[in-house]
């Protein structure tokens, strides 16, 4: 009677542990996907003119943030990248990537 009780337990046991990975395995399954998810990567580049001068020559060019180039955005790869330009030069720019 002693092996029977002893048996039993340990059924009950390999049930609850098989029932305990099998919750563990679900709630990963769910979860990965939102640890994984990229993020959101906000900018703002404020188009201005600025004057430069190179080999004695003052220009006047438009910047992005007072630089030229422009700078540098860091991304990786899921990640949503959302840039926010405001003109503030009297003519219409374009940005390339």
């Amino acid at each position: 009677q002693e092996r029977g009780g002893v048996r039993e337990r340990a059924r009950r046991y390999a049930r609850m542990a098989a029932s305990s990975s099998l919750r563990a395995l679900i709630l990963v399954f769910f979860l990965l996907p939102l640890l994984t998810e990229g993020s959101t990567r906000r900018y703002k580049f404020n188009v201005v003119e600025k004057k430069f001068t190179r080999l004695c020559s003052t220009k006047s060019i438009a910047t992005v943030n007072g630089q030229f180039p422009g700078p540098t955005l860091y991304a990786r790869e899921g990640d949503t990248v959302l840039v926010k330009v405001v003109n503030h030069v009297p003519y219409n720019v374009t940005i390339h990537w």
